[in-house]
């Protein structure tokens, strides 16, 4: 399937409510400067392509008592699935988001936890004894800015 061509008006909107996805159309069109009924032909062409998958928040985790960031990259075992293991790692409680790789390791993982036990829980506990894994290296965060 190809790609839909975007134009700076489509990635004028894009770029609007990757700030902030609750601006309504009359918001969009005064932020962007595009006609409002343009704005609503675009987001709903946008939708429809798939560009726009969903529109979602950004919270504070630690305000949700997770202040704990870890990078996780995990190794497959030989001849194990590596589909099945990213299905696997991403319903942990805790993974916010886990991705296949290339390179020395085969998944890697962003975690928020609330402390170093739930992590340990988390690795240790629940990941190394899978017979899917081979090996694992965790990597705290001390700072993160998300784009």
């Amino acid at each position: 399937m190809n790609a839909p061509v975007l134009d700076g008006r489509d990635l004028a909107l894009i770029e609007a409510l990757r700030g902030d996805s609750r601006l309504s159309e009359k918001k969009l069109a005064k932020r962007t400067r595009i006609p409002m009924t343009t704005v609503h032909n675009r987001l709903k062409k946008l939708r429809d392509s798939g560009v726009i998958v969903q529109y979602t928040i950004r919270v504070d985790s630690a305000k949700l008592g997770r202040p704990l960031i870890a990078f996780v990259m995990v190794r497959a075992s030989p001849g194990a699935d590596q589909k099945k293991l990213l299905k696997f790692v991403a319903s942990k409680e805790g993974v916010d988001e886990a991705a296949m790789v290339t390179g020395e390791f085969d998944i890697l993982f962003r975690a928020r936890v609330a402390s170093m036990e739930e992590l340990n829980e988390l690795v240790v506990q629940e990941l190394r004894k899978s017979d899917m894994v081979s090996d694992t290296r965790t990597m705290l965060c001390y700072e993160l800015v998300e784009a």
